[in-house]
């Protein structure tokens, strides 16, 4: 990444699967202009039957991307001295390598040819430096992506084409920090235990020394092209400071309105509810559900991504969500009550159906649950007894002792 310019970033050339789609600027406001041969629009909330929008807030669709935590800080640290940091800059940065269909063109930015890394290596790494620190530092400029977590956008060199072996950005490293030790580990059991309950998932690994997680991005297909995505902050027209702010109940509606098969979606998002409170998920937010679309005519709920147990390093930890006007983890009943206004047939035996399939999961899973410091797997299984347990947990009252006893 080259950046050509000290001045701050005001226009941003916006395409949409390599199609020019319009212009956005930030001026007093941020201003966003289709242009006039556009055929598709940027978000499903952005038709093109209106040529201009116009906000103070950076629009839904591009600031999904823009990074927070650990990435966010290091582009800055790396950045300020030369030039304006904001999100003008990282929408710039991002280029081609934004997660799903849009990219930026940007006058005095400029794309490199990057080297592409081996995952096989990746995953067997055993030199004396940190890889992931090698990683950031080499490809931090490319990796304008959301989350809190550390983590960095790598490029895999994947299928061999007549011009030679097909690079993309597809692999998004994950590591940790002091605050969430063996957050990689983490992350690795809990997507582990989503598979078993047959919830569809990315491509996924550990390294060797479970200090990565690493993930191969599902809105990119073998050929390169993109898969449109929006995420549930997108589509409920929220910004990201407002991820928090939702309901289980709102996503039923998104679903309603947009999905293309709404009956299997609700099953598949009432899965993904029942395995975070099985997991103690408790960063399940708006930003970590999201939509792929090919055409928009045919959405559909993309797979479980970014599910970790925060119980472990939270214990008091709740939903990131409301349900049923509480953001407490359920019991049972709120689960099958939920279940029953999405329509979700057999909600009971799925429940119950996961809660097995976990159980053994974790089983096979022994080796890496015990490699935590963290008892993850006793936090999970008192949450599948919470969440499957058909009458209430009756407790003695603590008997008081004085000096008579």
């Amino acid at each position: 990444m080259k950046i050509q310019t000290d001045q701050r970033i005001r226009q941003i050339t916006i395409n949409v699967a390599g199609e020019v789609a319009g212009l956005l600027e930030k001026n007093t406001q941020f201003e966003f202009t289709y242009h006039s041969d556009a055929q598709t629009p940027v978000a499903v909330s952005m038709p093109i039957d209106n040529r201009f929008y116009q906000d103070g807030a950076l629009f839904p669709i591009f600031e999904m991307n823009i990074p927070e935590g650990f990435i966010r800080h290091r582009m800055t640290e790396r950045l300020r001295k030369h030039i304006q940091v904001d999100e003008m800059l990282f929408l710039a940065l991002q280029g081609k390598a934004g997660i799903g269909c849009i990219s930026y063109e940007t006058h005095g930015i400029e794309q490199e040819e990057v080297t592409a890394e081996n995952l096989a290596e990746i995953l067997a790494w055993k030199g004396s430096n940190d890889l992931f620190d090698e990683l950031v530092n080499k490809y931090l400029l490319q990796s304008s992506i959301s989350g809190i977590q550390p983590k960095v956008l790598v490029p895999e060199s994947t299928v061999e084409t007549e011009k030679g072996a097909l690079v993309l950005p597809s692999l998004i490293v994950k590591s940790a920090d002091d605050e969430y030790p063996g957050l990689a580990l983490n992350e690795f059991i809990c997507i582990r235990l989503a598979r078993a309950c047959q919830i569809e998932t990315p491509e996924f690994w550990l390294s060797d020394n479970q200090q990565l997680f690493v993930m191969r991005r599902f809105d990119l297909k073998e050929d390169g092209s993109c898969i449109a995505m929006e995420d549930m902050a997108v589509l409920q027209r929220k910004s990201t400071n407002d991820k928090y702010r939702s309901s289980y109940e709102s996503m039923i509606k998104v679903l309603q309105f947009y999905s293309s098969d709404i009956q299997a979606d609700n099953e598949t998002l009432f899965k993904m509810l029942v395995h975070s409170c099985m997991v103690g998920n408790g960063d399940a937010h708006l930003k970590n559900y999201a939509m792929l679309y090919d055409d928009i005519e045919a959405m559909r709920l993309s797979p479980l991504y970014d599910v970790v147990n925060t119980q472990i390093y939270m214990p008091a930890d709740t939903l990131a969500l409301k349900l049923g006007k509480s953001k407490n983890f359920p019991d049972r009943k709120r689960i099958i009550d939920f279940g029953k206004v999405m329509g979700v047939k057999s909600s009971e035996d799925i429940v119950d159906k996961m809660a097995e399939q976990i159980r053994d999961e974790l089983e096979v899973l022994i080796d890496y649950t015990e490699g935590l410091t963290l008892d993850i797997k006793s936090s999970i299984l008192e949450n599948i007894h919470r969440t499957t347990t058909r009458t209430a947990i009756k407790t003695r009252a603590i008997r008081r002792h004085t000096k008579h006893n």
